[in-house]
């Protein structure tokens, strides 16, 4: 109840802050679709990352750049600042692009890892807000802004698309966020780490009782009804 803590639910598309168990700020969020569903995670958030990579998920690097790089060739990856690189370590080496076999990544028989330098195009926006959790998610500015319009926004690929990354950074950290250098996945430690929750709450209080929201995700669903689904 003390301290300052994040909740993002998935069920109202919102992030909240909290001092001392009371709401302080709120933006709408961009979460994961149906098939995609943000995870349900208690986490610490200790740093803010300014200029950050794009690590394209697997999923989209089969079905979307593959694809495209075997129809228009090598200069689809430079026009969008994807780099391929030699695995997941952060001092992976970057390969060149004409060393993978393309259609086997297409026929999803390889698997690479792609990333997406720092631009006004990157899909990471100018920042973004790791914390540990095994789930490779994180909440994240974005350069896509029509979807904060949206009334339900279960858009994204699991990550957490923020409606005002600034204002987020800016609460953390105690003051105005800026990036030390254009150098790429600059990390600046926040005063105090802040814990962080995903979750998905469908029954909300409000002043006539309960109100229960569109369960998107499934999730609410009897036991047995979920057992006999999979």
């Amino acid at each position: 109840p003390g301290g300052r803590y994040i909740v993002v639910d998935s069920a109202t598309q919102r992030l909240t802050m909290y001092e001392n168990g009371q709401p302080v700020d709120s933006m709408k969020v961009v979460v994961g679709t149906r098939e995609l569903p943000t995870p349900l995670i208690a986490s610490i958030i200790h740093y803010v990352t300014f200029n950050p990579y794009w690590n394209v998920p697997h999923h989209l690097v089969r079905k979307t750049v593959a694809p495209n790089v075997v129809k228009q060739g090598l200069g689809y990856l430079k026009s969008r600042g994807y780099e391929v690189m030699a695995d997941w370590s952060e001092e992976a080496a970057v390969l060149p692009p004409d060393s993978v076999d393309w259609k086997s990544v297409v026929a999803g028989k390889t698997q690479i890892r792609v990333r997406q330098k720092p631009s006004p195009t990157n899909s990471m926006g100018k920042m973004k807000f790791r914390f540990p959790s095994g789930e490779d998610i994180y909440l994240h500015d974005t350069p896509t802004r029509e979807y904060f319009a949206k009334s339900q926004r279960t858009l994204s690929n699991g990550c957490v698309r923020l409606e005002d990354a600034k204002r987020l950074a800016r609460w953390l950290m105690g003051r105005e966020p800026v990036a030390p250098s254009d150098e790429p996945e600059i990390r600046v430690q926040i005063p105090q780490g802040v814990p962080v929750y995903l979750t998905y709450l469908t029954a909300q209080p409000s002043t006539a009782g309960v109100t229960y929201l569109s369960d998107v995700y499934g999730w609410d669903r009897p036991s047995d009804q979920l057992v006999a689904s999979k």
